[in-house]
């Protein structure tokens, strides 16, 4: 008996939240890119994230603390937001990758260590040249173009 009055309240909680609210609030709403993409509220202004996106070149400033471990040979980072990994290997040269694995598209479970990449999703890993070990995988990583002049990195995807 609890089940269903329980089930009638909520059901008629949400008519009545619809009714006094009315349908052009629910209509209004939408899943645009304007709403979950920030660069469109600061005209791709690099104050707050540290990096701009002009087409498909990100321009990224190391200096900023969100990719500051880049300054220094060995340092990586997963980079969600530009859809890549990002890694010092020496010299001044900083190479890009897709975060999606080659396997089955993972994109947010990577580890490196010894100069690979590890996607923790089903353990394929790839050198930091992006070339395939071992995995599942059967393919290497796609790599970008990535140019660094002085503390600021630019990568083409």
């Amino acid at each position: 008996m609890k089940n269903k009055r329980r089930k009638f309240l909520k059901n008629a909680g949400s008519t009545a939240l619809f009714a006094s609210l009315g349908s052009s609030f629910f209509l209004s709403c939408d899943d645009t890119e304007d709403v979950i993409n920030p660069d469109d509220n600061n005209e791709n202004n690099s104050s707050g994230n540290g990096f701009t996106v002009d087409g498909n070149i990100y321009t990224i400033e190391l200096d900023h603390p969100s990719f500051s471990i880049l300054k220094s040979t060995g340092g990586w980072l997963l980079f969600n937001e530009g859809g890549m990994l990002l890694v010092n290997v020496g010299q001044d040269v900083i190479r890009a990758f897709s975060n999606s694995c080659p396997h089955a598209g993972c994109r947010s479970s990577w580890k490196y260590s010894n100069d690979n990449f590890t996607c923790t999703c089903h353990t394929s890993i790839f050198t930091n040249d992006g070339t395939l070990v071992s995995g599942p995988a059967n393919s290497d990583l796609d790599s970008f173009t990535a140019t660094r002049d002085n503390d600021i990195l630019t990568v083409s995807t």
